[in-house]
């Protein structure tokens, strides 16, 4: 029925809960609030899986958001949705951890140099972990939030595709990976892979968080070249590609108000 970004359009609006309709709480990232029209985001999709759009979804997060270290605010708002809304909220979407080592502040701390044919070697070991320590420590403090407010409330997270290291970027926003992979000398042939390790690295945190509450979808390899609109983000449709997995979700909780879009 309607998608709102930001706590306080959602502090506007007034769910139908005369009718139960479901409450998503979509938080994380741009893969929630990608801005570019025609082509929107993965939160547009969720909310296309409503019968007559009847899934109310609220995104808390914002463009460029690490999972790690979100900000005083949104913290603030996430938990504050989530104390507000505990009785009524019934799934929590999570995109996070992309931003945590995309771009030069995050990346070029991680890389050094390496061996010409082992992609690995670029990485250091111990930045490296301790990087992945705290993108865990960042979906941590999620699901301790939603055991201390909603406690039955399943999550459901994505692992993002493995990007692109095109050197393409947004708008006035640069690329996010190749400059650094380029500055450090890494030979081209290595840098998917290099891309690769790090998103198999993400979706070894997901799958040792994943139980009965928590539900990890692998989201790697459904992506080809022209599904990428630059480094980061799908094309529109790259979000229906990634957004498929999510459907035997929400049909799972959701039985009576979902049905396929017909992107599906």
């Amino acid at each position: 029925m309607a998608l709102k970004f930001g706590l306080s359009n959602w502090q506007k609006y007034q769910p139908r809960n005369d009718d139960n309709a479901p409450i998503v709480l979509c938080f994380g990232d741009s893969w929630f609030w990608y801005p570019v029209p025609g082509i929107g985001s993965l939160s547009n999709r969720l909310l296309e899986f409503g019968r007559y759009q009847a899934i109310d979804i609220a995104a808390i997060g914002k463009v460029g958001m690490e999972i790690a270290s979100p900000g005083k605010n949104v913290l603030s708002e996430l938990t504050t949705f989530l104390q507000w809304e505990s009785k009524t909220i019934d799934m929590i979407a999570i995109s996070g951890g992309g931003n945590d080592f995309a771009g030069a502040d995050d990346l070029d701390p991680l890389l050094q140099q390496g061996k010409a044919g082992d992609a690995i070697s670029w990485f250091k070991d111990q930045e490296t972990e301790a990087l992945f320590d705290r993108i865990a420590t960042g979906y941590e403090r999620i699901i301790y939030l939603r055991d201390t407010f909603c406690p039955t409330v399943p999550i459901v997270t994505h692992c993002y595709d493995y990007a692109q290291p095109t050197g393409k970027g947004f708008l006035w926003f640069s690329p996010w990976i190749k400059p650094s992979l380029e500055k450090i000398g890494m030979p081209p042939a290595l840098h998917a892979e290099a891309i690769a390790y790090i998103i198999d690295q993400l979706a070894t945190v997901q799958q040792s968080l994943a139980g009965p509450l928590y539900h990890f979808l692998d989201t790697r390899g459904l992506l080809a070249l022209e599904d990428w609109s630059n480094e980061l983000h799908p094309t529109g449709e790259g979000f229906n590609k990634i957004a498929r997995p999510f459907y035997p979700v929400f049909e799972k909780y959701f039985p009576d108000w979902v049905r396929k879009p017909k992107w599906f």
